[in-house]
């Protein structure tokens, strides 16, 4: 890390005289700093800060950094970190709240008793202890998949696996040449979870993606159908193309790995290419990705725009974080809203607040809500499954 140029663009954050790009290069800067180069850089730059101004107090600001990193290097947990910045935009300056803290939430003793109280109010949005996902076949019947009914795994021509990394992989069966036919494996609210069909290539799904597959591939082509996200990482195989198909976009490929998402509106599908070659096709439209890219198609117009990928963004869900890059909270609660089962955000509190960073998922929501309320100003209340924003 050169300091001397992180400290520059901290600077120009400070008086708001910041680019994008500089923007995105200081963030990506401070994601490297380990937790002691974080809290002795934010220390020697504590005399930069304006003594005070109509957004933030410095001495609070810096404070409220130190006792944070103080707190978590004393927890056990997972040893890498999560940074997490806030970044308050308008006025005459701007301020920067950037806190170290571990990827576990540990709740302290004297807590205990209220975290539990409200895992089972109308107060909490937790995720389901065993999400289990479900198998539609052709005939419309379906099933809750899970290895405590190894007779509906086996019946339905899945087995559960553990890849070597401790992952839990529901493996597709070759049914041999007999009558192929369609399955429909979702993945449940608030899980992403891994699919290897029977050429091996493997589909992450993120949470609520569904994707539709055969029992056995035709002899031409490897074709699936996708709802939602997903990774792919397609077997190699020259003779038979392996095609996604969205709605009204379809991802061609031999062997290669990429990513597809909506984006929030809807209006578009994403695809993001990690390594090999794809084409992506839209009506009459057709453009060739390389690593890196991304093709982002309109799916009204059928146009396909082709742009370089923040890849950490982009996959940031398969490490089981949220990134935002300068969201709003809107936004921000709309991406967290994919993962949680909120049923409606309210927000009472207008301000043009913006968060750039990542967080990590929790069990449950009012843990994430609680880290952002100490970044910012707002405050979050649940309510029979609604989030207000004040």
């Amino acid at each position: 890390m050169q300091e001397e140029r992180l400290r520059y663009l901290l600077t120009h954050y400070f008086r708001n005289t910041i680019s994008r790009s500089e923007l995105k290069e200081m963030l990506d800067q401070l994601d490297q700093l380990e937790e002691t180069e974080f809290s002795d850089l934010f220390e020697r730059m504590g005399e930069r800060i304006p003594e005070r101004s109509e957004l933030f107090n410095r001495d609070q600001v810096l404070n409220q950094i130190s006792s944070r990193i103080g707190e978590h290097q004393e927890e056990i947990g997972d040893e890498r970190k999560l940074k997490l910045h806030y970044i308050r935009l308008g006025g005459i300056a701007a301020a920067i709240v950037v806190f170290c803290f571990s990827i576990l939430f540990l709740v302290q003793q004297s807590a205990k008793q209220t975290t539990f109280q409200q895992a089972v109010s109308p107060r909490e949005i937790a995720l389901p202890e065993n999400g289990a996902p479900i198998l539609k076949l052709s005939n419309g019947d379906q099933y809750s998949i899970s290895e405590d009914h190894p007779e509906t795994l086996d019946k339905n021509g899945l087995s559960i696996v553990k890849a070597t990394d401790g992952t839990v992989v529901y493996q597709v069966k070759n049914n041999g040449e007999g009558r192929s036919e369609l399955r429909t494996f979702l993945s449940p609210k608030g899980s992403a979870l891994t699919v290897k069909l029977v050429d091996g290539t493997q589909v992450q799904l993120n949470s609520g993606a569904s994707l539709t597959y055969p029992t056995h591939f035709d002899e031409h082509t490897r074709t699936v159908f996708l709802d939602g996200e997903a990774y792919f990482d397609v077997t190699h195989d020259s003779s038979k193309p392996f095609i996604v198909q969205t709605k009204q976009t379809q991802v061609k490929v031999l062997g290669t790995q990429f990513n597809i998402a909506s984006d929030l509106s809807k209006t578009k599908i994403l695809t993001t290419l990690i390594k090999g070659k794809v084409a992506v096709s839209a009506g009459h439209n057709q453009q060739i990705l390389s690593p890196g890219m991304q093709a982002q198609t309109n799916l009204l117009t059928k146009q396909i725009a082709v742009q370089e990928a923040d890849l950490k963004e982009v996959l940031a869900w398969r490490d089981g974080f949220f990134r935002f890059t300068e969201d709003n909270i809107e936004t921000v609660l709309q991406k967290v809203g994919e993962w949680y089962d909120i049923k409606e955000v309210k927000v009472n509190s207008s301000s043009t607040d913006k968060f750039t960073g990542m967080i990590k998922r929790t069990k449950k929501l009012s843990d994430l809500l609680r880290q952002l309320e100490k970044i910012s100003n707002y405050k979050f209340k649940i309510q029979d499954g609604r989030v207000l924003v004040m």
